[in-house]
């Protein structure tokens, strides 16, 4: 367990895949909230806490009943006297709360008269967002949100963050299940290396598929029956992988390939860490044959595997740590000096 005084001024908090709106959500539990919030509380300085993507599931519910879901969590978080600002980057399945905020600048800019055409690359950063409508009255903690990514300079050290379901582009096995394929092959007949844009244009018809669905009843449990079996699968073939320890090198150098190909898209080829979300398997490595820290901050879901830890978080200041909240707070699983 970590002591109050232990932490280094300026950390960065980063809290991946709450899922709220699924079955599988653990923060609508008032309780838990109250101890994660009551632990943050403890760290002392926190320059930034981020949110790492599939904060909402709109794959399952659509936005309003998702939000009433995390509000308690939401307020909780923004009455933290100790956290300077909070930085949403959505993931896949909160993927359309990105989009809202485009295609409401792009409203914007066409109404003031400007009809250029906007890019979704680089990465394109608001000032609010929704969630900040849920924040405690009277805050003056924001919900600011940046999409794909985020890099951050910590102890003189580049630091990126990313939810990480773009690095489902480059995975070879049953890439074909997620759509990617058809992907893959337009943009080789056009260049010899995808970009950025090209993986979220690639990236955009399935997640915009599965947000509109919750929409329609009958197709959330028909989409999610498909995308579970594929699931099923995956670990199925994948299985010797996923008897090793949840921790340390272990689930998360599955990743290790497609981290090398996305890096050099974000403009950032080794940076000092790359930390993600994702895959629900909390852990830290290194990129092979590179000093990149690797870190995967997990999830805030029930998990069927008793092997891979939940209700983790990783903090970054002159190390990468992860974390877990037991019943007596925080108990930390692994740390990693940053080079």
């Amino acid at each position: 367990m970590f002591k109050k005084n232990e932490s280094r001024p300026g950390k960065i908090i980063v809290i991946s895949d709450t899922h709220f709106g699924d079955a599988s959500m653990l923060l609508d539990d008032e309780r838990l909230v109250e101890r994660l919030v009551g632990t943050i509380a403890e760290r002392g300085d926190v320059s930034e806490l981020i949110l790492l993507g599939d904060i909402l599931d709109l794959w399952v519910k659509t936005t309003i009943p998702a939000l009433r879901n995390a509000r308690y969590f939401i307020d909780a978080l923004s009455r933290l006297k100790n956290v300077r600002k909070v930085v949403y980057v959505p993931g896949n399945h909160d993927h359309q709360m990105f989009l809202d905020a485009f295609r409401l600048e792009q409203d914007v800019r066409i109404m003031q008269g400007d009809l250029t055409p906007m890019r979704f690359m680089p990465a394109r950063q608001y000032g609010d967002t929704i969630l900040s409508g849920l924040a405690h009255p009277g805050t003056k903690v924001h919900f600011s949100m940046t999409y794909p990514f985020l890099v951050r300079t910590v102890g003189g050290r580049e630091v990126v963050f990313a939810h990480g379901h773009h690095l489902d582009f480059y995975a070879t096995s049953h890439g074909w299940a997620r759509t990617f394929w058809l992907g893959r092959h337009i943009i080789k007949k056009r260049r010899k290396k995808a970009t950025l844009h090209d993986i979220e244009m690639a990236n955009i018809p399935f997640c915009g598929a599965m947000s509109v669905a919750p929409w329609v009843p009958e197709l959330v449990s028909e989409g999610l029956r498909y995308y579970r079996v594929i699931n099923f699968f995956a670990r199925l073939f994948r299985s010797e992988s996923l008897q090793r320890s949840p921790l340390r090198d272990s689930l998360i150098r599955e990743n290790y390939e497609e981290i090398g190909q996305l890096l050099p898209q974000l403009g950032h080829p080794r940076p000092a860490c790359f930390i993600y979300g994702h895959t629900h398997r909390p852990g830290m490595g290194c990129l092979p044959g590179t000093s990149v820290v690797v870190a995967n901050a997990g999830s805030w879901t029930r998990t069927e595997d008793e092997k891979v830890p939940s209700r983790t978080w990783v903090e970054v200041d002159g190390d990468v740590k992860l974390y877990r909240l037991t019943r007596g707070g925080g108990e930390l699983l692994e740390s990693v000096t940053l080079e």
